[in-house]
């Protein structure tokens, strides 16, 4: 619980954003990074607990809260003490009484139970970790981290530094650069109108009040599709010279395309918004989205395609957040993406996704080893799923077929007479 004397500070304006949509309606929960993994081994929960304790202690943010006026509207944030806001730790047993591993059915209710359990964003804390024992080497740990406290560079950080406090906490205390400055540094900088510079004493200042958007949103739906090759987009890419996240964007792109967009396409992209080296190793909401509006009439090339997508893109700027009725696109190289390491323990992702949506329609694309893995998000409220379903498809067709044949029309190709 938070004391009357709890540190005040105005909101950042990724925060304003974030916090606008989570007011506008819609599933709470889809604002919330479920991360779900299997540890086979001696899983140590007082060394767990410990853990958690020491990155709450690192990590403003985990233990920040956000209080709102009496018209419902949050203005500032308040940072906790190192032991005001504890993340909860549940442990249970496994779902079915029997031996053996729980019925999948079973399992899939505890965890959308925890991942839909809304967090108290007054109040906090904006974590929690659920484990469930399945047998006595043989566990499900399942944190489920709000985006107000950790967007998905941040989770990264989280789980690099869990293991590392897992490990030995005393040697991550000693090896862990000191963070000198937190996020609530850079919200008062952005308040003052101040780039991050060296640690300058902290003077809260209460920011202008805001006015909530009309409500929209909706349930939503998460769905994974086959995972597409991305040998000859590489090759392709390094042709051009450009990045293979340049030539995803333009498949997403072309596949995006539709009967009333034929000759023009939007897309927002969520970028990391760390613009100084101060902020790298913090945690926190620092997502920032940038619109791309790109022209692709004509029969055009995957090539010809790739060139116009390359020259808006370098021109793109930074748009609202990414909730309008324009489909997003992203992109996480697989050095980026969050691991779970618990020594003397072997952790795997467990393929569980939540159902939820912050945005009508998403693309959301992670890189392991040779492949992406793509993940659609949506509201079928806005998007039936069929639809959702076709732009999966077809950025697939397209990334396949279109890298591995550059100079042969596009919409050829996306039908299969290359």
């Amino acid at each position: 619980m938070l004391s009357d004397d709890t540190l005040c500070f105005p909101l950042a304006e990724p925060q304003r954003r974030l916090l606008d949509l989570i007011g506008a309606g819609g599933d709470p929960s889809a604002y919330v990074s479920v991360l779900a993994h299997r540890v086979r081994g001696p899983l140590d929960l007082p060394r767990l607990r410990r853990a958690l304790d020491a990155l709450t202690d690192r990590h403003e943010p985990l233990r920040t809260a956000y209080p709102a006026d009496e018209d419902g509207t949050v203005r500032q944030q308040r940072v906790g003490e190192p032991d005001a806001l504890l993340w909860e730790l549940t442990v249970v047993e496994q779902p079915s009484a029997a031996p053996g591993p729980p019925p999948p059915d079973d399992e899939d209710a505890l965890l959308r139970a925890f991942a839909g359990r809304p967090f108290d964003l007054a109040h906090g804390p904006l974590g929690r970790v659920l484990v469930v024992r399945r047998a006595a080497e043989d566990h499900l740990v399942v944190l489920a981290v709000h985006l107000l406290a950790a967007d998905g560079w941040s989770l990264r950080i989280l789980l690099d530094e869990l293991g590392a406090y897992y490990a030995d906490a005393e040697r991550a205390h000693a090896l862990l650069p000191p963070l000198d400055v937190q996020y609530a540094d850079w919200a008062h900088w952005q308040a003052a109108g101040r780039a991050p510079h060296p640690p300058a004493p902290r003077v809260p200042a209460p920011p202008a009040p805001r006015v909530p958007p009309p409500p929209s949103g909706g349930p939503g739906r998460r769905l994974r599709t086959a995972a597409v090759p991305v040998l000859e987009a590489e090759r392709l890419a390094r042709q051009e010279r450009v990045p293979l996240f340049t030539v995803l964007l333009t498949a997403f792109a072309l596949a995006a395309r539709g009967p009333s967009t034929r000759h023009h396409v939007s897309a927002d992209v969520p970028v990391a918004g760390r613009d100084h080296p101060q902020l790298v190793p913090l945690t926190g909401y620092f997502t920032r989205f940038h619109r791309l509006d790109v022209a692709l009439t004509g029969d055009l090339t995957f090539r010809q395609a790739l060139r116009r997508v390359h020259d808006a893109w370098a021109g793109a700027g930074e748009t609202g957040t990414g909730a309008a009725a324009v489909p997003l696109f992203s992109y996480r190289s697989g050095d980026v993406q969050p691991r779970l390491r618990l020594e003397g323990c072997a952790v795997t992702v467990l393929p569980w996704l939540h159902d939820a949506a912050k945005t009508d329609l998403a693309l959301i694309t992670d890189r392991a080893g040779d492949v992406v893995h793509p993940m659609l998000e949506f509201r079928p409220s806005a998007v039936p799923e069929r639809a959702a379903g076709r732009l999966g498809r077809r950025f697939a067709e397209l990334l396949d077929g279109a890298a591995g044949a550059p100079d042969a029309p596009v919409d050829a190709v996306a039908e299969g007479r290359p």
